[in-house]
């Protein structure tokens, strides 16, 4: 009973994939068909390139956006060393005319 099943089944099988077969070859075989899905692919081929054009243009307008930013963020930094640089070059000069300038009044009272 259990190969009757089995055969059943490959029988059902065989002829359903017949049946489609043959369904695709009358489809495939008729002209108007035929245009009908070479055009379907052709569209859809147009659409996939079109959409990839668009992707391409977001992506390196992206990176043209991050690659400014990250230039106009080093070039700020950069400005921000300068600006602490000067503003501590100035305070060792002020220090150190501090320092003269003690020294010096020291020195007169020591000679007074």
């Amino acid at each position: 009973m259990n190969e009757e099943h089995r055969g059943g089944g490959f029988l059902a099988g065989f002829l359903v994939g017949a049946i489609v077969g043959g369904a695709v070859a009358v489809l495939l075989t008729q002209e108007d068909t035929r245009d009908l899905l070479v055009g379907k692919a052709r569209e859809a081929g147009n659409l996939a390139v079109d959409a990839s054009g668009d992707l391409r243009g977001r992506v390196t307008d992206a990176a043209a956006g991050w690659q400014g930013g990250a230039a106009d963020l080093y070039e700020r930094g950069k400005q921000i060393v300068e600006n602490a640089r000067s503003n501590f070059n100035a305070a060792v000069d002020e220090g150190a005319r501090t320092a003269d300038s003690v020294r010096t009044e020291l020195e007169r009272k020591a000679d007074a």
